[in-house]
């Protein structure tokens, strides 16, 4: 019923998704849907990347870690392998935690 939706906007809570998985399981094609959905619905989406190893989006990123840190940055400049660069990069984001939060 289309009379009840301005109520049902009005009274829906924000809410927020972590999407967590290995390489090539759909996290963004499943994330670049939901927001698909959501702009259908007329509903606000920001979508957070916090994949320092992310190469492209297919949809818009309000916040991307990789303003702050880059694993192909920190591989080339540390020297580090993936596995080492994406932990430095997780412990980056961490000490510089107010980044995210502003």
């Amino acid at each position: 019923d289309t009379r009840s939706r301005p109520r049902l906007q009005a009274t829906m809570g924000r809410c927020g998704q972590v999407v967590m998985g290995p390489a090539g399981s759909g996290k963004s094609t499943y994330c670049g849907r939901l927001a698909e959905h959501m702009h259908a619905l007329q509903r606000s989406v920001f979508v957070v990347n916090l994949d320092p190893a992310a190469d492209r989006f297919d949809y818009d990123v309000a916040v991307d870690v990789r303003d702050l840190i880059s694993l192909e940055d920190v591989m080339e400049e540390m020297e580090l392998g993936p596995n080492g660069g994406l932990i430095f990069c997780m412990e980056y984001l961490m000490d510089n935690i107010d980044w995210l939060t502003n």
